[in-house]
């Protein structure tokens, strides 16, 4: 009687070892399958995350404190972040994630267009700030211009975390 005690408990030792194994595969399994893992999701966002690790708004040195510098900034924000979104619409993109990564970079570029113009906006209201009210409505200005591409920031950031990469623009 003992001994038939004993091969149950190593039945359901068994068994239950078995679920172990077949619960922890179907986790593994699952997580394997799962967007964003392995095959060519992961190649796409390792390549993204490359090619815009440290990414900067311009790369270039600019004098500053006049129109025409601002000019040249606004150009090199435009250069930089067109140059930088050519590298990532070049990789290599997994089918089934094509769509959202088109809509993403359409997102990016519009927000490195916002970046250039803004930056050129600011200097603008800064410098044509002369009288006492147009200082004393400067602030405000600056920060409507400040925050003009949040939507599309906060946009931006949905698309990334669906495609598990970070931003690409240099505005963070």
């Amino acid at each position: 009687m003992v001994v038939c005690s004993a091969r149950a408990d190593n039945g359901r030792v068994l068994r239950n070892a078995l679920i172990g194994i077949m619960f922890l595969a179907a986790i593994v399994f699952g997580a394997c399958a799962a967007p964003g893992f392995g095959g060519q999701t992961t190649t796409f966002s390792t390549r993204v995350s490359h090619i815009c690790r440290g990414a900067v708004m311009f790369a270039g040195r600019h004098e500053i404190g006049t129109r025409a510098g601002a000019v040249a900034v606004s150009r090199d924000i435009r250069q930089t972040g067109a140059r930088r979104l050519r590298r990532v619409a070049a990789a290599p993109e997994p089918d089934s994630q094509a769509r959202v990564i088109r809509r993403w970079l359409e997102v990016e570029r519009r927000l490195v267009a916002a970046y250039a113009r803004d930056y050129l906006l600011i200097w603008d209201a800064i410098e044509g700030a002369n009288s006492p009210a147009q200082r004393a409505r400067l602030p405000a200005q600056l920060n409507a211009l400040l925050h003009d591409p949040d939507a599309l920031k906060r946009k931006a950031g949905v698309y990334e975390l669906r495609l598990g990469i970070a931003d690409c623009t240099g505005g963070g």
